[in-house]
């Protein structure tokens, strides 16, 4: 297995995926599994009118990460994130605490098809108990801070109550060197 892999985490608009809901925020850290540590490499909000998006999505997205209207229109345009993203992963293999989640759901659709660009490797959640495994893709934010608060009582990456897509990336990142240094990623 690589000891190198880019660990992506998004908070979309919704539980349904594409094309009924966008990515609104994205994280990725890159991950040393050789060493045991990991850097944050981007983090970055999609920019949405919220009017267009309506009040189903704001408050979906309030709930998931507390990100709010307001903070929709600092956001860059998606295809400018997308070519950030894209300058950052292609070629390389990346992550995701629940692949069905950011790829099977997210990013191989639309402006993000991420298809031949990039080696997609085994859900971080894979091998753990059952009781921190995804149910439903939508529950992966929830599920990632349980696995995270149970397995790393010490919050070693200072996460604290964060909810953003870059909280959720370090979360899954930290839990890969864990599942790593137990000899199950």
């Amino acid at each position: 297995m690589a000891d190198e892999i880019f660990v992506i985490q998004v908070l979309p608009t919704g539980p349904d995926g594409y094309p009924y809901d966008e990515i609104a925020d994205i994280a990725i850290c890159k991950v040393n599994l050789e060493i045991g540590t990991y850097q944050t490499v981007y983090h970055n909000l999609i920019f949405y009118d919220p009017k267009l998006l309506g009040k189903t999505k704001l408050d979906y997205l309030a709930g998931i990460g507390k990100i709010y209207a307001e903070e929709l229109y600092a956001g860059d345009p998606e295809k400018k994130v997308v070519e950030e993203v894209y300058k950052i992963i292609e070629g390389n293999n990346v992550a995701a605490y629940d692949s069905k989640q950011e790829f099977g759901r997210y990013m191989t659709y639309g402006e993000w098809g991420l298809t031949h660009r990039t080696t997609i490797m085994p859900s971080i959640s894979a091998k753990m108990p059952i009781s921190l495994k995804c149910r439903f893709p939508s529950d992966e934010p929830m599920t990632i801070r349980k696995a995270y608060r149970r397995l790393l009582k010490n919050d070693p990456a200072e996460i604290g109550t964060g909810r953003r897509a870059i909280h959720i990336a370090q979360m899954a990142s930290e839990l890969m060197i864990h599942m790593r240094s137990k000899g199950k990623y």
